[in-house]
């Protein structure tokens, strides 16, 4: 009798395979599922092993038969001596009680430490490729190419005093890189004769990277309507009464106060209470549609600032209901405030959420609350919305800046917090 192992994917493969080896008279003794190759046999695919057998003599290479498989009779007439007892022939294979070929030895399994290192392996590997791609979506909204820093081809040493003074700043690695060689370029190209210092030159250089707008610094001609936007808790209430306040004491005219903020608890009597210090009128309003009646109660009056509820970038759904009150159709600019003790991922995605509407500039507030303000400088190398104010305090109306580009650089480079408020 002949027995022979055979190998496929499936059954019905492996089926085909035995009958053109042995004919349609083969019988199956044994079938299996095993693995081989992979990675610790993890990753191996499974396979089907069948052992069959016929009880004919294997056919020799030369020998030419008269059809493509004998039938059984054939043989049984043509079959030698009766082989031994111990002989497993056709005749005795039902009688004998079946064994399955041995079990091809199983390697022993890897040791259970040895696995685990493997799959925090793959978990520190995806954990790591997922924080990238999270990194490059939030850094490619709305702003310039984002390329990893491993890829750029003007890398700092370690020992270069103007990248690692911007890194003190608290300036992330590609912003740092750009601003270092334009420093360096001053450095270089200076037409005064006279040695200028590294500090001064950076501040020269991150001078050029940003752009202000001078925001209520003269006396309106038409009527302005602005609207204050962004996430809760970053001040957009007080920042309001110091715009008006400071219109108020350089230029005077009529200012009215709107506010579509009725969901956080006492807001309406805060904006009340400024309006009654100040004797401007404050309209509240409940729906989108009373947005267009109160500019037009008010449409006499050279500056309308509108108060906004806090809106977390997360949410959508509140993000949209905002936008149905600052309807284009009401000529309202908005202004995103931000906080400046933000992180920059979160404060790029508040921008990108913010900007279902028309952004005019952003405002940084809290920048007395922060160590460094490093992160004026990442978002802003990114957008080319302009800066109009920054906030340093809760004082009314003294604590709000009009900065200039230098203004900025100089914040970022010395210690803002030694400098006056006002």
């Amino acid at each position: 009798m002949q027995v022979k192992v055979f190998e496929a994917t499936d059954m019905t493969s492996g089926l085909k395979q035995v009958k053109d080896a042995f004919g349609p008279d083969a019988l199956i003794l044994s079938t299996r599922t095993i693995r081989r190759g992979g990675k610790l046999g993890i990753m191996a695919k499974p396979l089907l092993e069948i052992t069959a057998a016929i009880d004919n003599d294997w056919p020799e290479k030369d020998a030419q038969l008269n059809s493509s498989y004998p039938k059984h009779d054939k043989i049984r007439q043509h079959k030698e001596p009766s082989p031994p007892e111990d002989d497993l022939t056709y005749e005795n294979l039902w009688d004998t009680p079946r064994q399955d070929p041995a079990p091809a030895p199983v390697e022993a399994a890897p040791a259970s430490s040895e696995l685990k290192d493997e799959i925090e392996n793959l978990k520190n590997t995806i954990a790591g490729l997922t924080q990238r791609v999270t990194t490059i979506q939030a850094a490619t909204v709305h702003q310039k190419p984002y390329i990893e820093p491993e890829f750029t081809n003007n890398t700092q040493p370690d020992n270069d005093f103007l990248y690692k003074r911007l890194t003190c700043c608290g300036i992330n690695h590609t912003t740092a890189i750009t601003v270092a060689e334009q420093a360096k370029e001053i450095l270089r190209t200076s037409v005064t004769g006279e040695p200028i210092d590294p500090e001064s030159a950076l501040k020269a250089a991150m001078t050029k990277m940003f752009n202000t707008e001078k925001l209520l610094q003269q006396k309106l001609n038409r009527q302005l309507r602005i609207s204050l936007v962004g996430p809760t808790g970053v001040g957009k209430t007080t920042t309001i009464a110091k715009m008006a306040a400071n219109y108020l004491n350089k230029f005077g005219g009529k200012i009215a106060l709107i506010t579509i903020d009725t969901y956080r608890i006492a807001a309406v009597e805060q904006l009340k209470v400024y309006g009654e210090i100040m004797r401007l009128p404050v309209e509240v309003i409940i729906k989108p549609q009373e947005v267009g009646q109160a500019l037009r109660k008010y449409q006499d009056y050279d500056l309308i600032l509108i108060d906004t509820a806090g809106r977390s970038p997360k949410n959508t759904h509140d993000l949209a209901e905002m936008a149905s009150f600052l309807d284009p159709r009401h000529a309202i600019e908005n202004h995103l405030l931000l906080s400046a003790g933000t992180r920059d991922r979160e404060l790029a995605e508040t921008i990108e959420k913010f900007s279902i509407l028309p952004l005019k500039t952003f405002i940084f507030s809290k920048i007395d609350e922060c160590d460094q303000l490093g992160v004026i400088a990442n978002i802003h190398s990114q957008n080319s919305t302009p800066l109009s104010f920054l906030t340093n305090g809760q004082r009314v109306p003294e604590d709000i800046i009009t900065p200039n580009p230098a203004t900025i650089a100089n914040f970022i480079v010395n210690d803002h917090r030694t400098l006056h408020n006002g």
